[in-house]
């Protein structure tokens, strides 16, 4: 059966953030990434919420990678609060704390560590959620998934619920014009994972495929000169789109392997997940090209001129990619040490099985390919080709016409 598609409603282009004004919300809880205290940019979203009659309750700013102590307290605060409307204005980190502690106002009686796709949460009756990236990435206002850290250092709570969609996402690209290059490429090569590894999901259908293509070929071609020009708006427009064609893709089909090892790492040493995503990227695409061959076959053209009808060229282009954004290449660069790594391997493979990223995944790993895709993302060199009978790959050569 193919699967559906769902979707917040989308408004984006310079000036979206104005229709804060005529959203019809009268007690807002407005939730603001960190990186915006003392900026200009929440100076308007203060003012464009003032110029309606709506009472607005600032909470505490979101720093990256927010514990789930972090989102229930949130949570508790929405409950006192009682909001009709949550705003929030920042990365990926914000915009899951919101979505969290939205289920954690409306529902306390809830486990969020517990919950599955097929929880009922029943959250619109009570308060709705706008979502207001400041990055061009997560795809966190897209789709209903979410991502928090645990207080006790274990493995990172990975929500999925399609009522954690938002109701409105405003693309404002303005918001992007001071983002520094390091962090705009670490987000942009998130977005790029969560369109590569949708086009290979077992859950994938063609409305999935459609976005995902497109967001792939936006972002292989403006990212390059986003980094270096992050005040032009135009292509900051285009990246935000995007990531958030991006985010519904994955959203509705399902990430992969990168994201469960890129979990994984994050809940397990000091590395925020965007960095940790890109050196894992060209192995995870090796790894699956036998299983998905024919579905990678047909970015060919949005990945660029040259045919990405092989293992080896795949992940040979994307480590181009990220050569030219300037985003790490290996987990070394990206900040685990591979001594770290070795002695912590056997944790990070462990949470990585367990993730439910790998649902859709078009190849189930064992811990051993787990390892090896590991190893070559340490080193940020070309995964091998597997040897067992049981991974056997065909050759390298053309695929499908």
């Amino acid at each position: 059966m193919m699967g559906f598609l769902t979707s917040p409603r989308i408004c984006g282009g310079p000036g979206a953030l104005e229709q804060l004004g005529a959203l019809d919300l009268h007690r807002v809880a407005l939730v603001v990434d960190a990186a915006l205290v003392g900026s200009l940019r929440l100076v308007r979203v203060r003012d464009q919420l003032a110029s309606t009659e709506a009472r607005v309750e600032e909470m505490p700013p979101i720093r990256a990678e927010p514990s789930l102590d972090v989102v229930i307290d949130l949570g508790r605060r929405f409950s006192a609060f009682g909001p009709d409307g949550i705003v929030a204005v920042g990365g990926g980190s914000t915009l899951d704390a919101a979505k969290g502690a939205w289920v954690s106002s409306v529902r306390p009686e809830l486990d969020l560590a517990g919950l599955t796709p097929l929880s009922e949460l029943g959250l619109r009756p009570r308060c709705r959620l706008v979502a207001v990236p400041t990055t061009a990435g997560s795809g966190s206002e897209a789709n209903g998934l979410a991502q928090f850290h645990r207080s006790d250092g274990g493995a990172i709570v990975e929500l999925s619920s399609r009522e954690l969609e938002p109701d409105w996402a405003l693309l404002d690209p303005y918001f992007l014009g001071t983002l520094p290059p390091a962090q705009m490429a670490a987000s942009g090569v998130d977005a790029l994972a969560h369109a590569l590894e949708a086009i290979a999901s077992d859950w994938a259908n063609p409305f999935t495929d459609a976005l995902a293509r497109e967001a792939a070929g936006l972002l292989v071609r403006e990212l390059p000169k986003g980094v270096r020009h992050p005040e032009e708006l135009e292509r900051a427009a285009l990246l935000q789109s995007a990531a958030a064609m991006a985010g519904l893709a994955a959203g509705n089909a399902q990430a992969g392997v990168v994201h469960a090892l890129a979990h994984a790492l994050s809940a397990t040493f000091p590395v925020a997940h965007a960095r940790a995503v890109a050196p894992l990227l060209p192995p995870a695409l090796e790894f699956n090209f036998s299983a998905a061959k024919e579905r990678y076959a047909g970015l060919a053209g949005a990945l660029g001129p040259g045919p990405v009808q092989s293992r080896t060229a795949l992940g040979s282009r994307v480590r181009l990619f990220l050569e030219q954004v300037g985003a790490p290449r290996s987990l070394a660069e990206a900040g685990v040490a591979p001594s770290d790594l070795a002695a912590r391997k056997g944790i990070v493979i462990e949470r990585a099985l367990a993730s439910p990223s790998l649902v859709g995944n078009p190849r189930m790993p064992t811990a051993e390919e787990l390892g090896a895709i590991l190893a070559a993302a340490t080193e940020g060199r070309e995964l091998p080709p597997p040897a067992s009978p049981r991974s056997a790959e065909p050759p390298d050569g053309p695929g499908p016409a």
